[in-house]
């Protein structure tokens, strides 16, 4: 399959599922797009983070979201099929993840220096993993091996962007600061995006891809939901600013 396919429904013969992906989807363009407006203002006047380049990274994240959106609604309304969008929410999830990590040393390490040698060559596996998924997306389209990297990659980003989280929100330093709300609300974010790759190897292992389809839905509706609250928290971090 092409990366630009022509002819193939995003959710075959089933308008009520397709009705439903172009609400989830300009919800998650709207949202992501406020989402990245507060995050810019906010890196124009808090301190929080802003060396290590947490605004940079959420910026970014939302961007990636709404691209992943608009890239959707584009199939919705057209004839056409661009299976590398899910690379750019894999990239949105590792984006985040790295956001917490850096929010993570930033407050409950504060004397650390930079990476280790072991975490620089995660991170630099984590973005060649990215790169592939998005290239090989673009190129090949859903190639099984490829959706396998894009789900599982999905799955590891999660769960780093979760251990960072959890450990950050237990620091006693941290509990009740702006930094502890943030690791809060972009914990469930990040697990909500990456859900929505991962269960693609739900159809590796031989699962209806319309059944999926439904289940993915739902959570690109978490995510959108959880990216709007997290935007109140930016939001509600600049005004007391």
């Amino acid at each position: 399959m092409n990366s630009v396919a022509v002819g193939l429904p995003y959710a075959p013969n089933n308008p009520n599922l397709t009705f439903i992906f172009f609400i989830a989807l300009t919800l998650l363009a709207v949202l992501g797009v406020r989402f990245s407006y507060y995050a810019y203002r906010n890196r124009l006047t808090s301190e929080l983070g802003t060396g290590d380049g947490l605004w940079d990274f959420l910026v970014l994240a939302g961007l990636l979201a709404v691209g992943f959106a608009l890239l959707g609604l584009v199939e919705l309304l057209t004839v056409y099929v661009l299976p590398f969008k899910m690379g750019l929410l894999l990239g949105a999830v590792f984006v985040l993840a790295v956001a917490l990590r850096v929010l993570y040393r930033s407050v409950a390490l504060p004397s650390s220096g930079g990476e280790a040698g072991p975490e620089r060559g995660v991170t630099s596996a984590a973005i060649v993993g990215v790169s592939v998924a998005v290239v090989g997306l673009a190129l090949v389209g859903r190639h099984p091996l490829l959706l396998a990297i894009t789900g599982l990659s999905a799955l590891g980003f999660a769960l780093a962007g979760g251990l960072y989280g959890r450990r950050g929100a237990a620091e006693a330093r941290v509990q009740g600061t702006v930094a502890d709300t943030l690791l809060r609300h972009l914990l469930p974010v990040v697990l909500f995006a990456a859900l929505v790759p991962a269960l693609d190897l739900a159809v590796l292992v031989g699962l209806d891809r319309t059944v999926v389809l439904h289940i993915q839905v739902v959570f690109v509706i978490m995510t959108a939901t959880t990216l709007m609250t997290a935007t109140i928290k930016l939001r509600q971090n600049l005004a007391s600013l």
